[in-house]
């Protein structure tokens, strides 16, 4: 599978959490790629109506999510949406919007979206369950959201490690370990699967969802 990768000089740091060089740098770049295609393939061949990403960071993921959809929509907390909008213009995406709000309280009508995605961003959210219910709200009764966490594990510490400023545990606190438990708990779950097959569920480094109300 092929997937827009947008070049590196159309990215911008929007924030402490947003490591969008990772995406260029050996070995860790396939680690990228592969939450991505995951993502994509969670979309499948459908063309949806309304589409949103919440913790879209420096927006590396929207151009090849507008092509999943008739109107694109991007949220983060973040308040630099002019980089995002540069590079949506380099990419000729023009049905967009993108907000500064944080998942946990949106301005997003009731019942909205078809699809909602978000990459490994419910481990950063403070209110977890507050992000959940949102979630809930603005999707469609037959939408979906497509999501894929970090789990516990050893080798993602070990990886993070070499390229971040801090520890995996500084950088995730606890969130790792109830995360997936709450999505499981609030969600029916349509599709579940994990990046290493197989073995996978016993040594899980990241674990995707296609998740419905």
């Amino acid at each position: 599978m092929k997937i827009i990768i947008p070049e590196k000089k159309f990215l911008s740091r929007t924030n402490d959490l947003d490591y969008f060089e990772w995406n260029y740098q050996f070995p860790i770049k396939y680690v990228q790629l592969y939450r991505f295609k995951t993502i994509i393939k969670l979309l499948g061949d459908k063309k949806f109506e309304r589409l949103l990403e919440i913790g879209t960071g420096s927006g590396i993921l929207l151009p090849e999510l507008s092509k999943h959809c008739d109107y694109l929509y991007a949220c983060d907390i973040h308040p630099n949406t002019d980089k995002i909008e540069n590079l949506l213009f380099h990419y000729n995406v023009k049905n967009y919007e993108i907000k500064s709000q944080g998942i946990e309280s949106t301005d997003y009508p009731d019942n909205f979206f078809d699809v909602v995605v978000g990459v490994s961003v419910l481990e950063f959210v403070d209110d977890l369950n507050a992000a959940i219910l949102e979630i809930k709200r603005i999707l469609k009764k037959d939408g979906f959201f497509a999501t894929i966490c970090p789990m516990q594990s050893d080798v993602l510490d070990f990886v993070v490690s070499l390229y971040a400023d801090k520890p995996a545990k500084d950088e995730f606190g606890d969130a790792r370990k109830y995360v997936y438990k709450e999505l499981e708990k609030n969600f029916a779950i349509e599709k579940k699967g994990y990046m290493i097959p197989l073995i996978g569920k016993y040594f899980p480094v990241y674990t995707h969802y296609k998740l419905r109300k």
